[in-house]
């Protein structure tokens, strides 16, 4: 049955918001209530409904199935897994740390746990409880998904973590994962901020070079070097972006986006420092 459930439950999130994801959710939450009037204190059925009710945004009915199978099971300590899951749904976050802190206390290699308690305590604006949660999650999971290292990121950021103890982070998801954008241009400006543009410039070539066009990675290139104060070399980036843009075919280089990036490059090059006229 767990199995089933989860299986369902990976076709809905894979549905997003379609009305097949809707209609899926509504059969089985309309399946799991006729087997409910037939055994109305089961709690296995009622938590498989709680978190049917829970995934499709119906917290209300998810409390009262899941308080019935609190009442129902009073020692089991996954109650409060499951209504932490309910007070982080409805942004009650600080009701939702005290349930997961109670969970963890017991299950403390709870993947799922783990994970509802980063989130919370990001919510909560807890950030350092926040990282050690996503850094908890990370090493309990095989296969730890490239957006925690992303969130533990930010959530260093906003703990006041170092840019080291941040790229630290980082570089342990990029190299699993390779050179992902979103890990990567964190990175960058972590880079830049603690004043190693070289290494900036190596993390955007590593992006280039998997992409067919380079365009952008010249515009960021040039960015990276405007903060590190060299207008000079920023300026050849940029002029390189303009080149790898007027080398596009025809329908490429008239596209709205390649016209909108012309015009960012524009501003780029008029706001920096003229080029000194040669002495006559």
């Amino acid at each position: 049955m767990m199995i089933r459930r989860l299986l369902f439950l990976a076709l809905v999130l894979s549905l997003g918001g379609s009305g097949q994801a809707h209609g899926l959710l509504h059969a089985e939450i309309a399946q799991l209530t006729a087997e409910l009037d037939q055994f109305p204190n089961d709690p296995a059925r009622l938590a498989q409904r709680g978190e049917l009710f829970r995934v499709h945004g119906l917290f209300s009915e998810a409390r009262l199935d899941w308080d019935k199978v609190a009442a129902l099971l009073p020692n089991d300590v996954t109650n409060d897994l499951r209504l932490g899951l309910l007070e982080l749904g409805v942004r009650n976050t600080n009701a939702a740390v005290k349930r997961l802190d109670h969970f963890l206390e017991a299950r403390p290699s709870s993947l799922e746990g783990q994970l509802a308690a980063a989130e919370a305590e990001t919510l909560a604006g807890n950030s350092i409880r926040a990282v050690a949660h996503w850094s908890t999650a990370i090493g309990l999971s095989d296969e730890p998904r490239p957006d925690w290292y992303l969130h533990r990121a930010r959530a260093g950021q906003s703990a006041g973590q170092s840019p080291n103890q941040i790229l630290e982070g980082l570089d342990a998801g990029i190299a699993r994962y390779g050179p992902l954008p979103s890990l990567q241009l964190m990175a960058v400006d972590l880079e830049v901020q603690r004043g190693a543009i070289d290494a900036a410039l190596a993390r955007l070539d590593a992006l280039a070079a998997r992409a067919d066009r380079k365009e952008r990675w010249f515009v960021r290139r040039g960015d990276v070097l405007v903060a590190a104060g060299q207008p000079e070399r920023a300026r050849a980036e940029f002029l390189a972006a303009q080149r790898a843009l007027e080398s596009l075919p025809e329908k490429l280089r008239r596209s709205w986006t390649a016209n909108e990036l012309r015009q960012q490059i524009d501003t780029k090059l008029a706001a920096l420092s003229p080029v000194p006229s040669s002495s006559k």
